[in-house]
């Protein structure tokens, strides 16, 4: 059955861009309403269904942008709903921007979820479900060698998401995270709280585009690190493809296997996987 919350609740943190304070609030929807994000700092308080044809990678996360109208930095906030088996919600933004919040990672938005009471409703599920094998292939260079990426789609009867995180120079040990989605309080405990994190030689281009939140940010460097688990950053990449997946503004079912993917190859995926997927109840 579809899920809503039964109350109001919200979120403040600072925006992606570190400049500017911003709150998400959380409000219930009726069945079939799907996600919806509502700027409420614009006259007239427009709205951006979360819909795959509105996803967008300009920098180092997803928005949905429709008719200049940005939601930015959804992969967070996208995973801790899809996460919890949230179908229906208003998600009220003081600004362009979906807060930073508890690191990076969906912790905060997933216990702000669950304060407001999870709630079921008398309508089915109405899923994406993957029809048949959708792949990407992606490549980049380092130090003068081509590495691949690889993000693959294939059918299953539920959501499994599997993650290989792979650097060429080894600055993160090759470490593997799979995740599949049938217990919600498996994802809150295991999967929500993975931080998101950059490695040493990323920081000055990082730290220009998100300014005071590398104040928040894990980064990766060849001292001992204080990990929640030995595999954090491929756990973080799940999280990410989760929210990623979410685009889709309906749960998906199929099973994703990225191997050195980031938002750019879940997007281009989302884009080919919506010409391909069918509704299935």
């Amino acid at each position: 059955m579809q899920k809503t919350i039964k109350q109001t609740a919200s979120c403040t943190g600072i925006g992606i861009t570190g400049q500017t304070d911003c709150t998400v609030t959380f409000q219930p929807a009726p069945p079939d309403t799907g996600i919806v994000f509502i700027r409420k700092d614009l006259p007239g308080q427009p709205e951006v269904p979360c819909r795959p044809e509105y996803a967008r990678v300009d920098a180092r996360w997803t928005s949905l942008v429709n008719n200049d109208i940005r939601i930015d930095h959804t992969e967070h906030l996208l995973a801790a709903i899809a996460g919890l088996g949230l179908d229906n919600l208003k998600v009220s933004l003081s600004s362009p921007f979906i807060p930073v919040v508890s690191s990076f990672s969906s912790r905060d938005f997933v216990q702000a979820l669950l304060k407001a009471e999870l709630v079921l409703q008398d309508r089915p599920k109405r899923c994406f479900r993957v029809k048949e094998p959708v792949c990407i292939v992606n490549s980049f260079f380092h130090q003068e060698k081509r590495y691949d990426r690889f993000l693959l789609a294939l059918p299953a009867p539920e959501l499994i998401l599997t993650y290989l995180l792979d650097y060429p120079d080894k600055e993160i040990p090759t470490q593997l995270a799979q995740f599949s989605f049938a217990n919600s309080l498996d994802f809150a405990s295991e999967l929500a709280t993975a931080r998101s994190y950059i490695t040493e030689g990323e920081y000055e281009t990082v730290a220009k585009l998100i300014g005071k939140n590398m104040e928040d940010c894990l980064v990766i460097t060849k001292g001992p690190l204080n990990l929640q688990w030995d595999n954090e950053p491929a756990r973080h990449k799940v999280l990410d493809l989760l929210g990623d997946i979410h685009t889709m503004g309906r749960p998906v079912k199929g099973h994703f296997i990225g191997i050195r993917t980031g938002h750019k190859d879940n997007n281009q995926l989302c884009q080919k996987l919506k010409m391909q997927v069918k509704e299935a109840l």
